[in-house]
């Protein structure tokens, strides 16, 4: 019998849609640089005036600016059962 993964974390990334949208109802961009060699880099949070401070999470400790963009301090929490049949949890 294989072993199936289950994901028991989101991560906090700009351009997931619930975060995009919070982060732009906030006054904040979320964009990708792209950079002269064609390859773009992750979507970044930015402020509406300024290209600062291209932070690629929206969820982050202590970042003052960033906060003002939409960036939250405030974490996520999900449950997930964990049954006899379960052999590994690895977080």
């Amino acid at each position: 019998k294989g072993v199936v993964a289950q994901e028991v974390s989101d991560d906090h990334k700009p351009d997931r849609p619930d975060e995009q949208k919070r982060i732009e109802s906030c006054g904040g961009r979320v964009f990708a640089v792209e950079y002269d060699d064609g390859v773009d880099g992750p979507a970044r949070v930015w402020l509406g005036h300024m290209d600062i401070p291209g932070l690629a999470m929206s969820r982050s400790l202590g970042d003052s600016v960033a906060h003002t963009a939409g960036v939250l301090s405030e974490p996520e929490f999900h449950t997930a059962e964990v049954k006899d049949t379960h052999k590994t949890l690895i977080m």
